[in-house]
């Protein structure tokens, strides 16, 4: 259950989003609706003047977290309605036709991961415009993401947001891409921290595959499809282990893939708790 104060009022011919009890579905002119620390407005285009003093006075407190427009009914009447109802200036505002975007968005406020989750993209004359769940705008060039550098104007075009928002998927190259991958590629000094953080990672794997490899009383040379040389780059985290390889060890240890990774990932809590203890 998420603790966080979500308030959701709706105007107008709109779908009713899914909240799980988590969200508080409110009428606009309820008492003490603009006190919701986080409010959201989801609104037809021409129900926009119905709610627009809740909208001011949510705003004018800082606790309007979105204005949703749907669009798909009067498409046409967005900017004119927004213009009429006196909010141009408005930042957090999202006018889309899909509801899945709404719901990206609410379902990522309910577990407090607007940061990390997307709610919609779109590839515009070689840019990737991405929009987060926070309502933040992210801009780059294709060019400067490696995976995507390359590929056709119609490939780029062709692409899904994930249901839950967690990436971008572009099947025809077979890429995915979350918002960290994304910003890393934006900030240089994100990337290198990022970098850092994996090189740690990858270190911290291969000592729990050593100390786990070690127990079994196996010798590196005795991991099936695996050379001594790749079981030694793996254990010294040069390397990071790819399934197949995590597949060969779970092998060698006569695990299951999934039990073999849940002993690792243990041996890893451990060895975390030491260097923290330490």
């Amino acid at each position: 259950m998420n603790s966080r104060d979500i308030g959701l009022v709706m105007a107008g011919d709109v779908d009713s989003p899914d909240t799980d009890g988590d969200i508080r579905i409110v009428d606009s002119d309820a008492e003490g609706v603009e006190d919701i620390k986080n409010l959201f407005v989801l609104a037809s285009a021409l129900a926009l003047p119905e709610v627009s003093d809740i909208i001011h006075r949510a705003n004018r407190l800082k606790h309007l977290r979105g204005l949703l427009i749907d669009q798909e009914h009067d498409s046409n009447w967005a900017p004119t309605m927004l213009d009429r109802a006196g909010l141009r200036t408005l930042l957090n505002t999202l006018v889309h036709s899909d509801a899945k975007v709404f719901q990206r968005i609410l379902n990522a406020w309910r577990l407090g991961a607007e940061d990390e989750l997307i709610a919609d993209a779109t590839v515009q004359d070689g840019l990737l415009l991405v929009r987060t769940c926070a309502l933040d705008t992210l801009e780059i060039s294709v060019d400067d993401l490696r995976p995507l550098r390359g590929e056709s104007g119609d490939e780029l075009a062709n692409f899904e947001v994930a249901d839950d928002g967690s990436h971008l998927h572009w099947p025809a190259p077979g890429v995915h891409l979350d918002l960290q991958a994304i910003r890393a590629a934006i900030d240089p000094e994100l990337r290198e921290e990022l970098r850092a953080e994996r090189l740690k990672s990858d270190e911290l794997m291969g000592q729990a595959i050593r100390t786990l490899r070690n127990e079994a009383g196996l010798t590196q040379k005795d991991i099936p499809n695996l050379s001594a040389r790749q079981v030694r780059r793996i254990e010294k985290g040069e390397t990071s282990p790819r399934t197949k390889s995590l597949r060969a060890f779970a092998d060698a240890h006569g695990l299951e893939m999934n039990d073999y990774l849940n002993r690792v990932a243990e041996e890893m809590r451990r060895l975390r708790s030491n260097l923290s203890d330490g």
